[in-house]
Order: structure tokens, then C-alpha cells, then sequence
């Protein structure tokens, strides 16, 4: 593209549909339960099939954008995410919803697994961790204008009207990332699509501890999230008594962290990953131990929990950027499935937070900071069992350095 923001904003779009097909319809579940005849569970399933249709054909697509290249697979993804779209939007009972989420999902994995890849065949690692920041934190705008734009297109046209504006974004995309953004993976370097050796390199991704750590502290990270995102309109809204249209905003301020602490991040990308995760990590432990004593009082004030979360969620930007640097860099030469096996990773070991909560909820606002401490902690003693980089194991390519996107 002509300019690297323009470069940036796209491929932030791209892989932002994701949480905005998450988060847009979410207003809408008790009038598509009504348009449908169906139960409130049922369309609550829909969230369900959605995540796990989102997490398992990472690791399909993965592979493909290394063996077919980055535009066959992203213009494959968003064509099955508008087709998904198109027929939610259609549904006429709640099973052929359900059906049309699980498309919409596969065609969101795709984008989700391939962007990272497609921005590693163009730069070099500090400058990959950097633009991976600026995409990641394009993408954290998604849910917090998700939700808000739902409800709008709810009040003007109906739950369907949902899925058309999401089909016409996805369109929009499309037509953008197939005039502006070429091929990066040049066909000497892609790797031939053989089930055995995707297998075998699944396996040394996985025997990797070193990888394997750097994925798993951002999965802990994410579940953590995911506990806050489940939970906390309870705790603000049903314990605190927080007005449900300043919900909004304390969500917001998660955001904004996040985004002025990636930005932070960013300025200090010449001092290498390491020390930017440790200096990350270094600050969860601290709000863990927040976390923690907030767990033990039987009302703890809403400002330290509202800050907790912040400053937990705040560092998740520079924290995935990092950790996704690392491992790609040392398998570089199979970006695509080193992508796929860390997307995979964090939203499995993800949805585990929600669950969590769900689990332990007994009316308080003790789970939700809890679970949030609990997997903040693993993703600090996880990051710390990562240890020194082995010798690589895999051939690398080395991207070139962009000079302009």
C-alpha cells in the first residue's frame, strides 16, 4: 500500500472482524431469540459455536497460507466470513444460525492466522513485534465500538441487519486487500503441502519449550481477559450498581490503556522482545498481587478493580505482540503454522477463563478477580520457564525489511 498506515489500518480491519462478529450481535440475542422461536440458551450457543469454529481452522489455514501463499487464504477467509454473514442474515430457525456462524468464524480464523504471517514475510523482528502492536491495537478498537454499533443497527433496522453490515465491511475488505496488497510469500519459499511434515511441524512447535512458553503466557493472558469480558458486566453493572451506559466507558478505559501502553511498548522496540516482555510481565505480577488482595475483601473498592483490569488488559497488546516475535522469528521459515499453533493456543487455553468464572460464580465479584489473578500468574511462571532460546531448529528465512508498506 502507498503508505504503511494505510497498511496498518487494513490488515488491523481484517483481522478486527473477528471480535466485531463476536461483539456487534451481542445486543441483539434476546430479538433473535424472538425472530427465531428459539430459546435464549440456544442463540447463547451461537457464541460458543463461534469460538470453537474460530479456534480449530487456524490450524488448516495456517499451513495453506505456507504452502498456497497469504491472498489465496485471506481472500478465501473473507469470502467465507461475507458468505457466513449473508446467510445469518437469511437464517429462518436457529439451526441454520448456528450453521452460518461456524462459516463466519472459519472465514474470521483465516485472516486471524494469516495477517501475522503475512506481516512477518515483510519485516524484520523488532519492526514485526512494532507494526504487530500498532495492528493489535487497531484490532482492541473493534469491541469497544462492537457493542455500540450493534445496538444502533438493532434500534434502526432489526438483529438482520447485523449480519448485512458485517457482510459489507468484510465486502469493503476485500476489495481494499485485493487492489492495494500484493503477494509476500514468494513461491521458492513456500513450503509443499504434505500431512506428514505439517505434522511434524506442528510436533516441534509444541516440543519447543521455548515457543511453547512465549504461546501459552499469551494464552494465560487472554483467559484472563476473557474472565474480565464474562464477568465484569455483573460486577460493575449488578454489584457496584454501575448505570448499564457507563458500562461502556469503564470497558473503554481497558482500551485505552491498552493502547497507550502498546504505543509505550513501541518506542522501546530497539531494546529487543526480552526486555519488553520482562518489564510486561514485571507489571502483571504486581497487579496479580492487587488482583489478589482484592479477592480477600469482602467489598473491595470499584476504583482498584477498575484499575486492576486496566492495567492487566492494558499490557496483553505488548505482551501478544511480543510473544507472537519470538516464536516466529525462530520459525520463520514456517510462519504460517507457527501462527496457527499460537492462534489456537490462545484462544483454547482463552476460553478457559469464561469457563472459570462461570464455575465459581457465588453471586460476589470474587471470581472474576481471582480467575484474573490466577491466570496472570501462570502467564508470568510460564514466560519464566521459557528460559534461553535454544539453537534454532528450523530454517529461517529472513524477511526483508520493508521501507514502505
Amino acid at each position: 500500500m502507498r503508505t504503511e498506515k494505510a497498511f496498518i489500518a487494513l490488515l488491523g480491519l481484517l483481522i478486527g472482524l473477528s471480535p466485531l462478529a463476536i461483539d456487534m450481535y451481542l445486543p441483539s440475542m434476546p430479538a433473535i431469540a424472538s425472530g427465531l422461536g428459539a430459546s435464549t440458551e440456544a442463540v447463547q450457543q451461537s457464541l460458543t459455536v463461534f469460538l470453537i469454529a474460530f479456534s480449530l481452522p487456524q490450524l488448516i489455514f495456517g499451513p495453506l497460507s505456507d504452502a498456497l501463499g497469504r491472498r489465496f487464504v485471506i481472500l478465501t477467509g473473507l469470502g467465507l466470513f461475507i458468505g457466513g454473514s449473508l446467510l445469518c442474515a437469511l437464517a429462518g430457525d436457529i439451526t441454520w444460525l448456528l450453521v452460518a456462524r461456524a462459516l463466519q468464524a472459519a472465514g474470521a480464523s483465516a485472516m486471524a492466522v494469516t495477517v501475522p504471517a503475512l506481516v512477518k514475510d515483510r519485516y524484520s523482528q523488532e519492526s514485526f513485534a512494532r507494526t504487530m502492536s500498532f495492528i493489535m491495537m487497531v484490532m482492541a478498537v473493534a469491541p469497544l465500538l462492537a457493542p455500540l454499533m450493534g445496538g444502533l443497527v438493532l434500534t434502526v433496522g432489526g438483529w438482520r441487519l447485523i449480519f448485512w453490515v458485517l457482510a459489507l465491511i468484510a465486502l469493503a475488505g476485500l476489495l481494499l486487500f485485493h487492489r492495494y496488497i500484493d503477494e509476500t510469500l514468494a513461491i521458492e519459499k513456500r513450503s509443499p503441502l504434505h500431512l506428514g511434515k505439517q505434522l511434524d511441524n506442528y510436533r516441534r512447535l509444541l516440543g519447543d519449550r521455548h515457543a511453547l512458553c512465549h504461546m501459552l503466557s499469551a494464552g494465560f493472558m487472554f483467559a484472563g481477559m476473557m474472565a474480565f469480558v464474562a464477568a465484569s458486566p455483573f460486577v460493575y453493572i449488578e454489584l457496584y450498581g454501575v448505570p448499564e451506559q457507563y458500562y461502556g466507558f469503564l470497558f473503554g478505559l481497558n482500551i485505552i490503556t491498552l493502547m497507550t501502553l502498546t504505543m509505550l511498548a513501541n518506542r522501546f522496540t530497539h531494546q529487543g522482545s526480552k526486555r519488553i516482555l520482562t518489564t510486561a510481565f514485571a507489571i502483571i505480577a504486581l497487579v496479580c498481587s492487587l488482583l489478589i488482595a482484592l479477592s480477600l475483601i469482602p467489598d473491595p473498592p470499584l476504583v482498584l478493580v477498575v484499575l486492576g483490569a486496566m492495567f492487566f488488559i492494558g499490557s496483553y497488546g505488548a505482551i501478544s505482540a511480543h510473544t507472537m516475535s519470538v516464536v516466529m522469528n525462530r520459525f520463520a521459515g514456517i510462519s504460517g503454522s507457527a501462527s496457527a499453533v499460537g492462534g489456537t493456543l490462545r484462544f483454547g487455553t482463552g476460553s478457559l477463563g469464561g469457563a472459570a468464572v462461570g464455575l465459581l460464580h457465588d453471586g460476589s465479584g470474587m471470581p472474576m478477580t481471582l480467575v484474573m489473578s490466577a491466570c496472570g500468574i501462570l502467564a508470568v511462571l510460564t514466560y519464566a520457564a521459557a528460559g534461553k532460546p535454544p539453537p534454532a531448529t528450523t530454517t529461517c528465512t529472513q524477511p526483508r525489511e520493508a521501507e514502505a508498506a
